[in-house]
């Protein structure tokens, strides 16, 4: 089965599902370069404006809902999609649905198993893939050991403040949250952030999001970040991470006590989770790598093919 790989297109530098792509192109399973006119850009974003031709081999592209049309470009006119999704929230469903069945498509992959299940009750004979997502694990360092760290706690991406509340200037807790800084850092300034932060705060889109994720709970990439960085990881751990690693790699935050004080007391206790962290790391180098993901999917998908 010969099955090529559309690079996503790359606005200043940035498409994080490049990552997958990346890990495809160095199993040196074959690839192809997305043709993207730039007088189309703003009628492919949101437009499904190319019917298919005729169904060639098959191409697999990197697409979110929000940016479906543009992601898959003119790939759709003369080949067979396998569209690998990120980010099918609720209110994408049927925008999803219409799409897969317009073109005809066989196979389709989901980084959410709940996202997956749902398009797979709307469209029973539809061929579907669940691949987590995964990381470039050979860019995160493993940092000093917890208690040489010097950030107590980090707070990054999303907002944590509907579920969590500590004082950011309590004089006992050395606590950053990225959101106050006044210009984004660079990728490689934020992995060294990642290796002198002791704790850091990680809930799932369903808990800081409920009216996006809608009830969806899904593994995203700052899990396995937190776990290559070795840090101790204070919120919420989704099922497909427990499912992946066979353990809760998570501190569950606890809803009953004070923030603060369950802080310090993890703090208070620090060498005791060394133990975790450092297995946390193993866990996330054998099953979080991208090229772990992609060698999965590549199968799966072949054997789909083939039915």
């Amino acid at each position: 089965m010969y099955i090529k790989a559309i690079q996503p297109y790359i606005y200043k530098g940035l498409n994080f599902k490049n990552k997958a792509f990346d890990a495809w192109k160095e199993l040196h399973l074959p690839t192809e370069k997305g043709s993207y006119p730039r007088f189309l850009h703003w009628l492919l974003f949101r437009y499904d404006i190319f019917q298919t031709i005729w169904y060639g081999e098959p191409r697999l592209v990197f697409v979110q809902p929000i940016s479906l049309y543009f992601d898959v470009s003119t790939s759709v006119l003369t080949h067979e999609i396998i569209p690998f999704f990120w980010d099918c929230w609720p209110c994408f469903y049927d925008k999803v649905e219409s799409w897969l069945k317009k073109h005809k498509v066989k196979t389709a992959i989901f980084t959410s198993s709940q996202e997956m299940t749902e398009i797979k009750r709307r469209l029973p004979s539809l061929n579907v893939i669940h691949c987590p997502e995964g990381i470039d694990s050979e860019s995160y360092f493993s940092g000093d050991i917890l208690v040489n760290r010097n950030v107590d706690v980090l707070e990054f991406g999303r907002s944590n403040k509907e579920l969590i509340n500590i004082s950011q200037t309590s004089s006992n807790i050395t606590w950053v949250n990225t959101a106050n800084y006044s210009h984004r850092l660079c990728d490689n300034d934020f992995r060294k952030l990642l290796c002198e932060a002791k704790i850091c705060i990680c809930f799932p889109k369903s808990m800081t999001h409920p009216e996006i994720a809608e009830g969806v709970e899904t593994l995203t990439q700052r899990y396995w970040e937190c776990m290559l960085s070795r840090n101790i990881i204070l919120g919420h751990a989704p099922k497909e991470l427990i499912d992946i690693v066979g353990y809760n790699p998570v501190i569950e935050y606890d809803y009953t006590k004070d923030s603060a004080m369950q802080v310090q007391n993890i703090l208070n206790n620090i060498d005791a989770y060394q133990y975790l962290v450092d297995k946390n790391r193993e866990s996330a180098l054998k099953y979080g790598d991208w090229k772990e993901r992609i060698r999965i999917i590549y199968n799966k998908i072949c054997l789909t093919q083939i039915r």
